[in-house]
């Protein structure tokens, strides 16, 4: 028996593993290429969808606009305006900054020291005086403070590039000890005229919830 009639076996075999390794790397070269076309096809598929999905909303923002009078942009605005004024005024920790926040109000936002919002939240703030003159701000005698906790704004009104606003602002007042707090619940009404100022401020106080820790 020859070499090749004793090792055809062998021989064969060897030529089907190799003849069916090139196809195997073949076979998995073009299913790796198909493979990598459909990752592609698919984020570019989810790029479009990104992009209709944004288009769509913008769409919706500019008929919501439309629909109401509104622009949202100014809305974005006069709410970050209206948060500043409302910390300003409202949110304060001494007597020293309790008046600066009336001097702001008074001097930059033009309130009159009669006005409601004054009155309702910033009057002058109660000192008492020994024999020698010397004075003790109540707010730092007792450590009081406030702050504004959240609030929330409503359109009333849109005339040209004024809007009129209602805002409900919940503020927290504090003493340092921790022995009482109060939380109070304020109707503010304000224009904004789109060139980052307010007029027309008017507030007005509820009735506070006092909690403290002492007995009822």
């Amino acid at each position: 028996m020859g070499f090749f009639q004793r090792n055809a076996f062998p021989l064969v075999a060897a030529v089907i593993l190799v003849v069916a390794g090139g196809s195997f790397l073949s076979t998995r070269s073009s299913q790796e290429a198909s493979l990598q076309e459909q990752e592609q096809h698919i984020s570019e598929l989810e790029e479009r969808k990104a992009e209709l999905e944004a288009e769509h909303d913008e769409r919706e923002r500019s008929i919501n606009d439309q629909v109401s009078g509104t622009d949202s942009a100014r809305l974005e605005a006069d709410e970050n305006l209206i948060h500043q004024l409302l910390n300003t005024a409202l949110t304060w920790e001494s007597h020293a900054e309790y008046e600066s926040a009336r001097t702001t109000m008074t001097n930059v936002y033009g309130l009159p020291e009669d006005s409601t919002f004054m009155t309702a939240f910033l009057p002058e703030a109660p000192l008492n005086v020994d024999g020698e003159g010397t004075e003790y701000p109540l707010i730092d005698l007792l450590g009081l403070d406030s702050r504004v906790n959240d609030f929330h704004t409503e359109v009333i009104s849109v005339q040209g590039t004024e809007y009129a606003y209602l805002v409900l602002v919940d503020v927290w007042t504090t003493s340092d000890d921790g022995q009482a707090s109060a939380r109070n619940t304020a109707t503010v009404m304000l224009t904004t005229d789109g060139a980052g100022g307010v007029s027309e401020v008017e507030g007005y106080a509820a009735t506070s919830r006092v909690r403290s820790s002492g007995p009822d």
